[in-house]
C-alpha cells in the first residue's frame, strides 16, 4: 500500500521546521550563476552550443548510413556537407545583398521623389512633432560647440590609426575563423562518439545520484532531432513558395529572397517580419507607387500565419510542447547573452533544455517552466493546488477528474501518486510538516466525499470488513482506499481509526465482529507491532479472516501467515481481489434457503 513515505506526519510531537532561510534562494542563485558563466564564457561555449544543435539533427543521417561507411566516414561525410551547405548559403546571401546594395543605388531618383511625396502628405502634428525634435537636436549641437575641451580630455582622446583598425578588424575575424573550426572539430567529434558519450554520461550521473537512463537521453535526441527536422523543412517551403511568388510579381532577385527568408524563419516570432524588410525597401526603390511593396509584405507575413496557423500544427503536431511565452522569453534572454547568434539558436536550445526536462528527472523544473500550458489532467496538478493550500480547487479537481475518469481511477491515479510524492517531497526536506499534513488531511475527506456520491449495492446477509492500521502507524491513506472501494462493491466496510492502541483495536473489534479484518504494515518498525496484533486478534476469534498489506507486510509474509493471517497481499488491488474472492466462496457454501443477494461488482460506467 501507497503512502509509507508519511509515517511522520500527523505525530502528537512537535516537529522542528527543517526549511533554512537559504533554501529558498537557492534556485535564483544556481540561476544567477549560470547566467554569469553563460555570459563571460560565451566565445568557448556558443561554439559548442552550435556543435551539440547540429549533432542532435544531424545524428539520424549518421545513423543511417553508418553501416555502410563506418562510423567515421559517415560522421566526416556529413560534417563536410553540412559545413559546405551553410558557407554555401552565407556566401550566397553576401553576394547578392552586395548586388542588390549596388542595384538599389541607382534608383536614387525615384526615392527621391517618394520620400518628397510622404514629407508633403504628412499631417500638420506629425510635422509639428517632427520640428521639435529638429530644435532639441540642434540646441544640443549649439551647446556642445561652445564647449572648449580640456587638456585632459584632449590628451585621453585616442589617436586614430589605421594600423590599428587593422588589428581590430583582423582580430575579429581571426576570432570568428577560430569559432567556426571550434564548431566544426566538435560536431564531428559528437557525432563519431555520441553513443560513448551517452554511456559516459549515464554513468556520470549515476556517480552523483541524478536517476538517468540511456533510453531516455535517447528518446530525448530522437524528438528534438525529429522537431528540428520537421521545422527545417516547413522553414524550407516557406522560402521556396515565398521566392516563386515574388518571382511571379516581378520583384528582382527572388531567389535572395527565398533564401533570406527560409534563413531568418528560424528567428522566433520576428524572423518573417524581419526578412520582408529588405524586399519590401527593394520594392520601395525600384518599382513605381506602393502596390509592389504591399503585395512583397503580404507575401511574407500571410505565408508565416498559413505555416504557424495551419502547416505546422497538422505536419509537425505538438512539436515538443515549449509554451510561445516561454520561446518569447527565451529568445530575449539568448539574445542578451550571446547576441544575434544566441537568438538563431534560441528556439532549437530551448527545445533540447525542454525535452531534457521532460526525460530527466532532476532536471524536470524545465519542463515546467518551458512547457506549452495543457489542461489539468493528472496528479502533479492535484497536488500542486494542495500545495498552494486551496483546498477548494483540490476538491473542485478531484470531483471532475472522478466524473470524467470513474472513482477507482480517481483513488488509484489521482490520490494514491499525489500522496507518494508528498511522501518523497517529505523526506527530501522540500515539504514541511504542516503541508504535509493538510495533504493528507484534504486527501483523506476527498476519499470520503467522492465514495458516497455513488450508490452503493446493497449485499445479504450483512458482511463486514474492518480495517486496521498496525499500531504505530500514524495514517494509511492506502487502506482508507482499498475499504472505500469495498463499500463500492456492496461490502460493509468500516475503518478503525489511526493511532489506535492494540487494546483499543481488539476491543473494537469483538464489538463490530467483522467477517475479515485487513490489517496495514507499511514500515518495517512497526513488523514486530502488526504480528502481536494479528496474533491477539486471532486469539480472540479463532475463526477470523486476517488479510495484510503493505510493503513492510509483504517483505515479511511467512512471519504474518505463521502468525495467523489467511493471506498476505502485495498491493490494494490485490486485497481487493482477495476479499472478494472470500465473498463469493462464502455466497457460493451458505446453508440451503438463506435468503441472499450476490455481491454485484459496479461497472466502469457505473463508477463513473
Amino acid at each position: 500500500m501507497p503512502n509509507a513515505q508519511l509515517t511522520k506526519i500527523g505525530a502528537d510531537e512537535v516537529i522542528e521546521d527543517r526549511f533554512d532561510g537559504g533554501r529558498a534562494a537557492r534556485p535564483l542563485l544556481g540561476i544567477v550563476i549560470a547566467t554569469a558563466i553563460l555570459y563571460y564564457g560565451r566565445d568557448l561555449l556558443l561554439p559548442i552550443a552550435f556543435a551539440v544543435i547540429l549533432a542532435i539533427v544531424f545524428s539520424p543521417v549518421v545513423r543511417r548510413i553508418e553501416p555502410w561507411l563506418g562510423r567515421a566516414w559517415s560522421s566526416a561525410i556529413v560534417v563536410v556537407t553540412g559545413m559546405l551547405a551553410i558557407a554555401g548559403i552565407v556566401y550566397f546571401l553576401t553576394i547578392e545583398l552586395t548586388a542588390v546594395a549596388v542595384e538599389v543605388s541607382s534608383y536614387s531618383t525615384n526615392i527621391a521623389t517618394k520620400l518628397s511625396h510622404l514629407e508633403k502628405s504628412t499631417p500638420a502634428w506629425l510635422r509639428a512633432i517632427e520640428q521639435a525634435f529638429h530644435n532639441i537636436e540642434s540646441e544640443l549641437q549649439r551647446n556642445q560647440a561652445h564647449r572648449v575641451p580640456t587638456q585632459r580630455t584632449l590628451e585621453a582622446a585616442p589617436a586614430w590609426s589605421p594600423l590599428n583598425e587593422f588589428a581590430k578588424s583582423a582580430g575579429s575575424l581571426i576570432g570568428g575563423i577560430a569559432e567556426a573550426v571550434l564548431t566544426v572539430v566538435l560536431l564531428f567529434f559528437l557525432l563519431y562518439s555520441r553513443l560513448d558519450l551517452r554511456d559516459r554520461f549515464v554513468r556520470l550521473a549515476a556517480r552523483a545520484g541524478i536517476p538517468v537512463a540511456a533510453q531516455a537521453i535517447e528518446a530525448a535526441g530522437n524528438t528534438v532531432s525529429r522537431y528540428l527536422f520537421l521545422f527545417s523543412v516547413v522553414n524550407l517551403s516557406y522560402g521556396i513558395i515565398s521566392g516563386l511568388i515574388l518571382w511571379g510579381i516581378g520583384m528582382p532577385n527572388p531567389e535572395l529572397w527565398g533564401t533570406l527568408g527560409f534563413v531568418l524563419r528560424y528567428i522566433p516570432y520576428v524572423g518573417a517580419t524581419v526578412s520582408a524588410v529588405l524586399p519590401t525597401l527593394v520594392a520601395f526603390a525600384v518599382f513605381p507607387g506602393w502596390t509592389k511593396a504591399i503585395e512583397v509584405v503580404a507575401t511574407f507575413v500571410g505565408l508565416d500565419q498559413v505555416a504557424a496557423q495551419f502547416v505546422e500544427p497538422f505536419f509537425i503536431g505538438a512539436g515538443v510542447g515549449v509554451s510561445p511565452v516561454a520561446l518569447l522569453f527565451s529568445a530575449a534572454y539568448w539574445t542578451w547573452l550571446w547576441g544575434p547568434a544566441g537568438l538563431v539558436i534560441a528556439t532549437p536550445l530551448t527545445a533540447c533544455i525542454k525535452v531534457a526536462g521532460d526525460y530527466i528527472p532532476s532536471l524536470d523544473f524545465f519542463s515546467l517552466l518551458l512547457g506549452a500550458d495543457v489542461a489539468l489532467e493528472d496528479y502533479r496538478d492535484y497536488y500542486r493546488k494542495l500545495l498552494e493550500l486551496n483546498r477548494e480547487e483540490a476538491a473542485a479537481f478531484a470531483t471532475r477528474y472522478c466524473d470524467e475518469h470513474g472513482l477507482e481511477a480517481t483513488y488509484k491515479e489521482l490520490f494514491a501518486p499525489a500522496i507518494e510524492l508528498a511522501g518523497q517531497e517529505f523526506e527530501q526536506d522540500h515539504l514541511s510538516p504542516s503541508t504535509g499534513q493538510f495533504i493528507v488531511d484534504t486527501t483523506r475527506e476527498l476519499i470520503a466525499q467522492l465514495g458516497s456520491r455513488f450508490t452503493k449495492p446493497r449485499v445479504l446477509p450483512p458482511y463486514r470488513v474492518l480495517g486496521v492500521c498496525a499500531p504505530g502507524e500514524y495514517h494509511s491513506l492506502g487502506l482508507i482506499i482499498v475499504l472505500e472501494l469495498m463499500r463500492q462493491d456492496g461490502i460493509a466496510a468500516s475503518f478503525v481509526g489511526e493511532n489506535k492502541t492494540l487494546a483499543e483495536i481488539r476491543d473494537f473489534a469483538n464489538r463490530y465482529t467483522p467477517d475479515i479484518i485487513c490489517i496495514s504494515c507499511t514500515t518495517s518498525s512497526n513488523l514486530a507491532a502488526t504480528v502481536q496484533a494479528v496474533r491477539a486478534l486471532k486469539a480472540d476469534r479463532p475463526q477470523l479472516v486476517i488479510f495484510a498489506g503493505g510493503a513492510a507486510a509483504a517483505a515479511a509474509s511467512q512471519e504474518l501467515i505463521e502468525a495467523g493471517c489467511a493471506r498476505v497481499c502485495a498491493n490494494d488491488s490485490e486485497g481487493r481481489r482477495a476479499v472478494r474472492q472470500y465473498a463469493l466462496n462464502r455466497a457460493r457454501t451458505r446453508p440451503s434457503g438463506e435468503f441472499w443477494f450476490p455481491i454485484r461488482f459496479p461497472s466502469k460506467r457505473q463508477t463513473r
